[in-house]
């Protein structure tokens, strides 16, 4: 899908290195399928995923879906140890649909590191934003997400993920002036930072 809207391949921009672990292009089939049949319910949702939220089987609909989507995959010693999967949203934003590490690969900012190298090659195709979603509990994530500058952008429920906070990092300047602007102003007798500061420690309680 990428490659049709913005003639955009990440195979032309990887692998990445970080210490040990490769991140290199994949594919939904061969590579993201297996890791979410052994890992995603562990990793997301625990033993009782079936009976908080709707079952989502793989029909033939959704396997074309994904084998349209980006495959990003995280190696270690030629293991699959995590997987980023996203896909254009509409002519300018890029979704990042899942994102899954395996707990014991986890707190070396490994993500951090893949998210702050997607900006600029995503920027060159004339990606304007990239959006995500996650459950507002999951706390790792928020504060992930906050310190890379993504502001939440929106709220949603649904059958299948139950609450998700939406956020969205914008990489063209003016439309990130422009939603400051419209969504995140405040007038007061003194000055305050803006409430969609990402750096929280500047804001005046």
């Amino acid at each position: 899908m990428s490659q049709r809207i913005w003639n955009f391949d990440w195979a032309d921009h990887l692998p990445w290195r970080f210490d040990k672990i490769s991140v290199e292009s994949g594919s939904f089939s061969v590579d993201a399928l297996p890791f979410i049949r052994d890992h995603y319910a562990r990793i997301f949702a625990g033993a009782d995923a079936a009976q908080r939220f709707l079952a989502d089987p793989l029909t033939d609909a959704k396997r074309r879906f994904g084998d349209e989507m980006d495959v990003l995959v995280f190696r270690a010693q030629g293991l699959t140890v995590g997987l980023l999967i996203g896909h254009p949203l509409d002519w300018s934003t890029y979704y990042m649909r899942s994102v899954a590490i395996l707990p014991e690969y986890r707190d070396r900012r490994l993500l951090t590191r893949v998210m702050e190298k997607t900006y600029e090659p995503l920027r060159e195709a004339g990606v304007e934003r990239i959006e995500g979603e996650c459950s507002p509990s999951n706390g790792p994530m928020m504060r992930m997400l906050t310190g890379l500058g993504f502001l939440v952008t929106s709220t949603a429920n649904s059958e299948r993920w139950g609450a998700t906070v939406r956020s969205t990092k914008f990489l063209r300047e003016e439309a990130e002036d422009v939603f400051a602007r419209q969504f995140c102003g405040m007038r007061a007798k003194r000055s305050f930072p803006s409430v969609c500061d990402p750096n929280p420690e500047r804001r005046t309680p």
